[in-house]
């Protein structure tokens, strides 16, 4: 094994993504007097950036979560790394605390893009990971190499931080392209457009993506006409009361991963809407007022359809033609439309396409997933000396902190940590 150890190419701890997840833990290594060392820990950035949702960087929306909810401050209040020192390096501390809203989308990037700078040292960007290839001896893993088109790092300890993939519905999957999208790239391909901007359009989802894309279209072209789709009732108030959100507490992961497979089910059922298919009051506000006041002056540019599901689609000149149906009554409803946008979430893989070679050594519970410790670490057959983790990519084991949420990365960074450096001690329970 120690050959892997003296590899030129070694990194300790090897991550692969740095978005939110990685930089939390970029953070903390940095932080760490004993993780500095020059191959200690390197983040993989696939992009020339570390991003927050960049194609949603749109004007007039915010964050819905607390700024103290930030990359370290529920782990280390002290660390340099925090949104208040950003605030106060940026000279805008004082002035932020006089705002009364929550902070922006644009200036929760420009932090992120604020801490990835000054841990550019911990981060290789454009490196897109294609492959994880088990490293043995006599048949046992002793080790990991991460490669890429231009690059190879081997390593004992893995932590995937890669983030959920968007949700694309099988009936549009044919049809992606320049005109049927996912919402995640919204702003790249409208610009793509060069100002020929598609007229009609069908918006699928009941979420803050669908909601914020819809409320961008209007607000930029005055002459779009917008289908807003949903199986539901329509756009409904996101849960962002104090006590359902407590679930995003530590203490609630914990909750949620003693629970068995039912019981998970319907805890996260009950919980889902602090998360999903919700958008903010001023969003809703916002909407129905476009819909109010187009009416008042006997014109549409948005149409809701609700209690309706897509029936058929199918290409029509230069776009598409859609026929609905309405899940109560059955009646059935056409439209023409020149561009679709998808705002139908993420969704997590029950075990990552990157660790495909390494199925021999994965242990997997009843529904063929991976086996998640406390600490995050993946369960592996019969190996102590190589330890993988997922970080934001268990939300099936540890609950809806682990999804698109800055809520937990924080705590997860330290977790994760935490276990790293205890990594030869005894095995941690895990749950099944």
């Amino acid at each position: 094994m120690n050959h892997i150890l003296k590899a030129s190419n070694y990194i300790d701890t090897l991550c692969v993504g740095c978005g939110p997840a990685g930089l939390a833990l970029a953070c903390i290594f940095d932080e760490e007097p004993t993780a500095r060392g020059g191959k200690a820990f390197l983040a993989l950035e696939k992009t020339e950036a570390c991003t927050w949702h960049p194609n949603l960087l749109l004007a007039n929306t915010d964050i819905n979560h607390h700024v103290y909810r930030d990359l370290v401050t529920p782990r280390n209040p002290q660390s340099p790394y925090s949104f208040a020192m950003y605030l106060k390096e940026k000279n805008r501390l004082f002035k932020f605390g006089l705002l009364g809203r929550p902070a922006s989308r644009f200036e929760w990037s420009d932090y992120m893009g604020w801490v990835a700078q000054k841990l550019g040292n911990k981060v290789q960007y454009n490196s897109a990971v294609t492959e994880i290839v088990p490293m043995l001896e006599n048949g046992q893993l002793v080790g990991l190499c991460v490669k890429g088109d231009d690059f190879s790092y081997t390593t004992k300890k893995l932590i995937l931080s890669n983030g959920s993939s968007p949700q694309i519905p099988e009936v549009y999957r044919e049809y992606l392209g320049s005109h049927v999208f996912h919402a995640c790239e919204y702003l790249e391909r409208l610009n793509a457009f060069k100002g020929n901007i598609p007229k009609r359009w069908l918006v699928l989802g009941s979420g803050q993506s669908a909601g914020e894309v819809i409320a961008d279209l209007i607000g930029k072209y005055g002459d779009v006409h917008i289908i807003s789709l949903h199986r539901s009732i329509g756009f409904k108030i996101a849960q962002l009361g104090q006590f359902p959100n407590l679930v995003f507490l530590p203490e609630s992961i914990e909750y949620f991963k003693g629970l068995d497979d039912q019981g998970r089910d319907r805890f996260f059922n009950h919980v889902k809407s602090t998360n999903y298919s919700g958008i903010d009051t001023d969003e809703s506000q916002h909407l129905y007022s476009v819909i109010y006041e187009d009416e008042v002056i006997g014109r549409e540019r948005l149409k809701m359809v609700v209690n309706t599901e897509l029936l058929s689609l199918m290409p029509s000149g230069q776009g598409y033609h859609v026929t609905l149906r309405d899940s109560f009554t059955g009646a059935q409803s056409d439209y023409d439309v020149d561009a679709i946008a998808l705002g139908t979430g993420y969704q997590q893989p029950i075990v990552p396409a990157l660790l495909i070679q390494l199925d021999d050594f994965l242990v997997k519970d009843a529904e063929g997933g991976l086996v998640v410790g406390s600490d995050y670490k993946v369960k592996l057959h019969g190996c102590d000396d190589v330890h993988v983790y997922v970080n934001g990519l268990s939300e099936r084991t540890h609950g809806i902190s682990d999804a698109q949420s800055f809520s937990a990365v924080a705590f997860r960074a330290g977790a994760i940590y935490k276990s790293i450096q205890a990594c030869s001690n005894a095995p941690i329970d895990y749950a099944i």
